[in-house]
């Protein structure tokens, strides 16, 4: 049985209410997408039609992950930002009763437990793990704490944001074969035809299975954001889940929200990072994903269809989900509180008070540095290139397809030195900061709200002496908590 469940038959792919149009007024704010933009990454018709298993764009439609390991060696900026969306679109294509994100091609990572360990659990029938820690009818999105510092995310409809974290299977059998000693020679995690022969090779000999499941992926991690459904005006524009969360109960003062078991919820998509390494790149491509009514972006400039420069003003007109309606841009991004030990406690200026009036309660949020780029006109370039990216990828979805609700708001990687080497890997001997590509200033302002001024790679390096041994614990953050699985 799939750990996540559709709300209801067609409460993925249902009616959306409001089309997704930049002309058009509606009561849910939008992130502007120019439509005057220079047209300089789109996806030809018969590509994007390539991406769907039965050859054209379809109201339910699935789509084949995108093909890691032929991942082109000469390539473009617009190639990884087409790699982002085809996997963004099937990990969220319909599969079974639920989503790809919840079939047999990826895990769920647990949360850690009280000894800081973290379980896989696989979303299939007949698996060789069987871990009887959850109801199999609710997805555990267990998170609320923030990467870097454990900042708590509030949406204006006083929802909490959760976060559920997700590895492929690539990954996770890697990662067994690693803890066994399987793969010595493997001093990166797998990024081409040979190393994935290898996890192959080790699937086969010890669990009787295989091929994996879209293999092609390579290696993949991912997490998830989610408000509750209930919360939000228009809740058919959004990717529904059922789902375990965590419950709190508020003191007095509202300054301490104290943890107090789980209760069950449906919960919308806001935010995912799709995470993979493709071809020769090791260090993994970054690319992140939005719903489209999350927050209004800093002013930013794009180059239109006749070769200018324009600029698109800051405006909060309208209902995001995480910014007042016509909030002012300064001061935005105010911490309210952070998890602490399992419980939600505020946070304090130097007078001891809350650094929100109200203690625990939604502020206003903005993404600093819109499309991941610094908000001036040397960041015209990627904008345009993300921007008509995104246009193409919505005109060529079916208008009912709620996927057209989501927008990548950009990638980060860096730049391999010849056709057949690797990619360098951030902090390594061999990077210097001219190799970043994409997206240099990449964040998503649901998960990374508090730290919009660091990138993806800020956080995730190997060290210089990584070179000659594997240490993935300093690049994928949860490769050392999760408990590998058991052998056969």
């Amino acid at each position: 049985m799939s750990i996540i469940k559709l709300i209801a038959a067609r409460g993925l792919y249902g009616a959306i209410a409001v089309a997704i149009s930049v002309a058009s007024v509606t009561a849910q704010a939008q992130s502007v997408l120019p439509q005057d933009v220079k047209q300089t990454c789109v996806v030809p018709s018969d590509e994007f039609n390539s991406w769907f298993e039965n050859g054209n764009p379809s109201i339910d439609g699935w789509v084949k992950p995108a093909d890691s390991v032929n991942f082109p060696t000469n390539n473009t900026v617009c190639d990884f930002y087409k790699w982002g969306a085809q996997m963004f679109l099937w990990l969220t294509s319909p599969e079974n009763d639920g989503l790809v994100l919840d079939g047999p091609a990826i895990f769920t990572v647990l949360p850690a437990d009280h000894q800081g360990k973290r379980y896989l659990i696989e979303n299939s029938n007949g698996s060789p793990l069987k871990l009887s820690l959850r109801s199999e009818k609710f997805d555990e999105i267990g998170e609320v704490g923030q990467a870097g510092g454990g900042g708590v995310l509030m949406s204006q409809g006083k929802s909490l944001v959760y976060y559920g974290v997700h590895i492929n299977n690539v990954y996770g059998y890697f990662l067994t074969g690693q803890k066994n000693d399987q793969f010595p020679d493997m001093t990166k995690f797998p990024r081409n035809k040979d190393d994935l022969v290898e996890v192959e090779n080790f699937v086969g000999s010890n669990y009787q299975k295989t091929p994996l499941v879209a293999a092609e992926a390579l290696t993949m991690e991912l997490k998830t954001s989610w408000v509750e459904a209930s919360t939000v005006k228009n809740p058919e524009q959004f990717i529904l889940i059922n789902a375990e969360i965590p419950a709190y109960t508020p003191n007095s003062d509202n300054t301490i929200w104290e943890r107090n078991g789980t209760k069950t919820a449906k919960l919308a998509l806001v935010g995912m990072h799709v995470v993979g390494t493709v071809q020769n790149h090791p260090e993994f491509v970054w690319s992140t994903f939005e719903h489209i009514s999350n927050a209004p972006d800093a002013s930013y400039y794009y180059t239109n269809s006749k070769g200018q420069i324009i600029e698109q003003p800051y405006s909060a007109n309208g209902n995001y989900l995480f910014m007042a309606s016509g909030g002012a841009e300064t001061p935005a991004n105010a911490e309210c509180m952070k998890e602490d030990k399992g419980d939600i406690v505020v946070n304090v200026g130097e007078d001891k008070k809350p650094l929100c009036k109200g203690g625990i309660v939604p502020s206003n949020t903005t993404r600093i540095n819109p499309w991941g780029s610094a908000p001036d006109k040397s960041s015209a370039n990627n904008n345009t290139l993300l921007l008509s990216n995104n246009n193409s990828i919505i005109a060529q979805l079916i208008k009912d397809d709620v996927r057209r609700n989501y927008i990548q708001v950009g990638g980060i990687w860096t730049s391999a030195p010849s056709d057949t080497a690797d990619a360098p890997i951030p902090e390594t001997a061999d990077f210097k900061s001219s190799d970043l590509r994409g997206s240099l200033k990449l964040a998503n302002a649901t998960m990374e709200t508090y730290k919009q001024k660091m990138d993806c790679f800020t956080c995730h390096q190997q060290s210089k002496d990584a070179k000659n041994s594997f240490q993935p614990f300093e690049l994928s953050h949860i490769y050392s908590q999760i408990v590998p699985l058991p052998l056969k």
